[in-house]
C-alpha cells in the first residue's frame, strides 16, 4: 500500500510538470470586463450615488414609516411623522450654572425639550474655518457656564452662546459676556436638536465650581476610540434610539429641505457622515430618463435613450467605480412608473462593438448627456428603439449584459492518451467562473467509463478522492443524487444489475457493453412470480427501506446483511432462483446471499399472503425498463439530470423532471456530461459559493457553455458541495466544501 501512495504521489508531481509544461495562454475571446468593472460586479452591482457633502449631523424627517437596517445587524421601523438626527457626537445632558437665575433656567430648559425652535443668544465671532470656530468654543467652554454652539450659516461657522426664549434673557447675557471681556450681539436663531448633541471626545460644558471628571480608560475604550467613528440616532428627544457604524433606510423621508424616496444609507467617513443612495443600473437610469424627459414622451424614445444611458454608466462605473459622484445634481425624489418601466423593459441591454463595450469606439458614450435632438421625432414617426440606436449608433449591437462573457483557457494537459484536462477561467456579469473539465476521447479504447458506488455498497458515503484511488482509475467526477447516508436517489445499475430504481423518469447516462455512451430518460417497474401463484407481484423499489404496503428487493450490492427487522415487516429469501425461507424475528439482521437477494415485505401489503409454504419455491424477478436494457445491451447506468442538451439545442428539463427549485434556480457548483458530435465525452465541473473566485453557474448557462463546447447532448449530475474533479487521487477544481459522496463517474485505464 505504501508503495502504490508512493507512486500515485510521484505521478500527481509527473502530473504538475506536464501541466506546466503543457500551459496554453489565450488571449481573452472578448474584452468586456476590465478590472474597474470586475470590482462593481463584485461587490454585488451596487451603485453609491453621494448626494450631499459630508456633514457632521443630518436632520430627517420621516414622511412614511423608514425601515432602518444597522451594520450591527439590528432592524427596526421608525414611525412617520417624526424628526430624526444622525450624529457622531453622542447626546450629553448640559449643566447650567448654580448663578443662572430661576428664569433664565426655566427658559433654557423649555428651548431644551423642543427638537427646533427659534431662540435668542448672543454671537460672538464668526469664521470661514471650521476649525478656527471649534477652537474658540472650547476656549469659551473654559471659561463659561452657558451653552455655547458653532452654527453653519452659509459659508461662515458663527460661535452663539445661550440659547434663550426671550430677547431680555440674552440681552443679560450680552452684558455678563461684556465683563468677562467678550464682545458680541444679540441675535435670533434656529435651536435643533442637533444643536444639543456634543462629542464626548471634545471638551465638556461644565459648572465652574465642579472638577473636571478623570476617566479611566480601559482596553475596551481605547479599542473602541481606535474603531470606525460610530453614528448615533436619536429621537426628536434627544434620546438615543441606536448606534452603528452604518445605517441603510428605505422609505420617504425629507432631508436638507428635499424629498427623498428609496434606498439609502449613511456611513462614516472620518469624522463626518456621508449621504448616499443605494440603487443599481436599472434605477439610475430610470432617474435619468426622468430628470431628461416628460413623462408623455414616446416609449419608444425612452426604451432607446435608457440603452443609452445604462451603456454610459456601464462606462462610469468602469472608470470611476460604483460611487458614481457626478450624479447628485438627479431628483431622486419618487421615482415616476412610467421612467421605472422603460428602464426595467431594457433591463441588462447595453450597446456592443467588437466584442466590447461600444463605448471604447465611440467616445460620445463616455459621458451622460442630454438626449439627441432627434430622438422623439424618431419615435413619433415610427422607429422602434432597435432602429433608433441603429440610426444614431449604426456600428453598435444591442446585447444583454447576462449574455457577455470574457473567457481564457488557462491551461491544457494532457493526462493520458485520449483523456485532456483543460480550466476555462471566465468573468461575466454575474461574476467570475472556474470551469474544469477532462475531455475524454471515447475512441480511446485502452478507457472505460463507468459508474461507482462509495464503499462498494449502497449506504455508503466516501471522499471522490478515495473513490478513485480505490478503484485504481485515472479520473473522476461525482455521480448521481444520494441520500445523507449514501443510498442513491436515482438510478445506478452496475454489470447489468439494478442497485437503485430510477426517479421521476430523470435523464440518465447509458454505457452499453461496446463502452458507447448516451443519455435517456429511464423508467423502470420491477415484479416477481412464485410457482403455483398466478400473478405477477410487483418490487416498489431496490436496496431502500420499504414502506409498510411494499416489497423491496435487496441484493449484494446492499451489502452482507439486512437492516435489522421490525414487527411489521417480514423477509423472503431467496438463492439461485429458490426461497431459502422466510425470516419472521423482530431485530434480526437477515443475511443477503451473494448469488441471490432477500425481499422485504411490508404486512399491509396484500398482493402477497403471508404464508409457510413458500420455502424451495422457484421465483424468477423481472425488471423492465423503458427503454429497453436488454435490446440496448446497456451494461452500466447512472441517473442525474436534468438533461440540458437534446441534438444540439439547450433543453432543460427541470420541471418535467421533478426537481426541487434548489437544484434548478439560481448559480450553485454544478458538475455535468455532454456528448460531442466527434465522440468526445466532457466531464466538467463549474465552481461555485465563492464570490471572488468563481459565482457558480445556473442550468442553462451550463447548457449555453456545453453547447460552446461542441456537445450536442448533455446531462447535469449532483452539484452543490458534491461538485468534484479528481485526478489520480488529486482534487482539481475548487469544491465549496469537503464533502463525502454516495457515488462517482470514473475513468479506468486497462492493462
Amino acid at each position: 500500500m505504501q508503495k502504490s501512495n508512493r507512486f500515485n504521489s510521484i505521478l500527481f508531481y509527473i502530473l504538475l510538470i506536464i501541466l506546466l509544461l503543457s500551459t496554453i495562454s489565450q488571449t481573452s475571446l472578448a474584452e468586456y470586463f476590465n478590472s474597474g468593472l470586475q470590482d462593481f460586479v463584485q461587490s454585488d452591482r451596487d451603485i453609491l450615488v453621494p448626494l450631499t457633502t459630508a456633514q457632521p449631523t443630518y436632520e430627517l424627517y420621516s414622511a412614511t414609516p423608514i425601515t432602518l437596517r444597522s451594520s450591527t445587524g439590528a432592524e427596526l421601523i421608525l414611525p412617520a411623522g417624526k424628526i430624526y438626527y444622525l450624529s457622531q457626537q453622542e447626546p450629553e445632558t448640559r449643566i447650567t450654572a448654580e448663578n443662572n437665575s430661576a428664569e433664565q433656567k426655566s427658559s433654557h430648559d423649555s428651548a431644551a425639550s423642543q427638537a427646533i425652535k427659534k431662540v435668542w443668544g448672543v454671537q460672538v465671532m464668526a469664521s470661514s474655518a471650521a476649525d478656527t470656530a471649534a477652537d474658540y468654543k472650547s476656549k469659551l467652554a473654559a471659561q463659561l457656564n452657558y451653552p455655547i454652539k458653532v452654527k453653519q450659516e452659509a459659508d461662515l461657522y458663527k460661535v452663539l452662546v445661550g440659547d434663550f426664549t426671550d430677547r431680555p434673557a440674552a440681552d443679560k447675557l450680552q452684558q455678563d459676556l461684556a465683563q468677562h471681556g467678550f464682545s458680541g450681539w444679540v441675535r435670533q436663531y434656529t435651536l435643533t436638536q442637533i444643536d444639543k448633541i456634543e462629542n464626548k471626545n471634545k471638551e465638556p460644558i461644565l459648572n465652574k465650581q465642579q472638577p473636571p471628571a478623570i476617566i479611566d480608560w480601559t482596553a475596551a475604550d481605547i479599542a473602541d476610540s481606535l474603531a470606525e467613528q460610530p453614528i448615533f440616532l436619536t429621537a426628536a428627544d434627544g434620546s438615543r434610539i441606536i448606534k452603528a457604524n452604518s445605517f441603510e433606510l428605505t422609505g420617504d423621508f425629507e432631508l436638507k429641505n428635499k424629498n427623498y424616496s428609496g434606498d439609502f444609507e449613511f456611513a462614516s467617513l472620518a469624522d463626518r457622515i456621508i449621504f448616499n443612495l443605494q440603487s443599481n443600473l436599472t434605477e439610475i437610469t430610470a432617474y435619468l430618463l426622468q430628470h431628461y424627459f416628460n413623462p408623455g414622451a414616446p416609449k419608444q424614445a425612452l426604451l432607446a435613450q435608457a440603452i443609452i444611458y445604462r451603456s454610459s454608466l456601464i462606462y462610469q462605473l468602469e472608470t470611476s467605480g460604483s460611487q458614481l459622484e457626478n450624479l447628485a445634481q438627479l431628483d431622486f425624489s419618487r421615482l415616476s412608473p412610467v421612467f421605472r418601466k422603460a428602464a426595467q423593459d431594457t433591463a441588462n441591454l447595453v450597446l456592443v462593438n467588437d466584442e466590447s463595450f461600444y463605448y471604447n469606439t465611440n467616445y460620445s458614450l463616455k459621458t451622460i448627456k442630454k438626449p439627441r435632438a432627434g430622438l422623439i421625432p424618431l419615435a413619433q414617426a415610427d422607429y422602434n428603439y432597435q432602429e433608433i440606436l441603429a440610426y444614431y449608433y449604426e456600428r453598435a449591437q444591442v446585447t444583454s449584459l447576462n449574455e457577455l462573457v470574457d473567457s481564457e483557457i488557462k491551461f491544457t494537459a494532457n493526462i493520458t492518451n485520449g483523456l485532456q484536462l483543460k480550466e476555462i477561467r471566465q468573468f461575466s456579469w454575474a461574476g467570475p467562473r472556474v470551469i474544469t473539465v477532462i475531455d475524454y476521447d471515447l475512441t480511446a479504447k485502452q478507457l472505460k467509463l463507468k459508474p461507482v458506488l462509495a464503499q462498494g455498497v449502497v449506504p455508503g458515503r466516501e471522499d471522490l478522492s478515495d473513490i478513485i484511488k480505490n478503484n485504481a482509475a485515472l479520473a473522476g467526477v461525482n455521480g448521481g443524487y444520494f441520500h445523507y447516508n449514501g443510498r442513491p436517489l436515482g438510478l445506478i445499475y452496475l454489470n447489468k444489475t439494478l442497485v437503485s430504481e430510477p426517479l421521476y423518469n430523470r435523464t440518465s447516462l447509458l454505457i452499453n457493453q461496446q463502452g458507447e455512451l448516451s443519455f435517456a430518460n429511464v423508467s423502470w417497474t420491477g415484479s416477481f412470480t412464485i410457482d403455483q401463484l398466478a400473478k405477477n407481484i410487483n418490487l416498489a423499489g431496490i436496496n431502500r427501506a420499504p414502506a409498510a404496503d411494499e416489497i423491496v428487493l435487496f441484493n449484494a450490492y446492499y451489502g452482507s446483511h439486512m437492516p435489522p427487522l421490525t414487527a411489521d415487516y417480514y423477509d423472503i429469501v431467496v438463492n439461485d432462483g429458490k426461497i431459502l425461507g422466510v425470516e419472521r424475528s423482530p431485530g434480526t439482521a437477515t443475511p443477503i446471499p451473494p448469488a441471490g437477494c432477500v425481499l422485504r415485505v411490508g404486512k399491509k401489503q396484500v398482493e402477497l399472503p403471508e404464508t409457510t409454504l413458500l420455502r424451495n419455491k422457484e421465483i424468477s424477478i423481472n425488471n423492465k425498463f423503458q427503454p429497453d436494457f436488454d435490446q440496448l445491451k446497456i451494461l452500466h447506468a447512472v441517473g442525474g439530470g436534468p438533461r440540458l442538451l437534446k441534438a444540439g439545442k439547450i433543453e432543460i428539463t427541470g420541471q418535467k423532471e421533478s426537481f426541487r427549485s434548489d437544484i434548478l434556480a439560481g448559480r450553485a457548483p454544478r458538475t455535468a456530461l455532454g456528448l460531442t458530435a466527434d465522440n468526445h465525452l466532457l466531464m466538467l465541473t463549474i465552481d461555485g459559493r465563492q464570490n471572488e473566485l468563481s459565482v457558480g453557474m445556473t442550468l442553462a448557462e451550463v447548457a449555453q457553455l456545453l453547447q460552446k463546447l461542441g456537445a450536442v447532448e448533455a446531462m447535469n449530475l449532483d452539484g452543490g458541495g458534491s461538485a468534484r474533479m479528481v485526478i489520480r487521487g488529486f482534487t482539481v477544481n475548487n469544491p465549496s466544501e469537503k464533502r463525502l459522496i454516495g457515488n462517482g463517474v470514473i475513468v479506468n485505464q486497462e492493462g
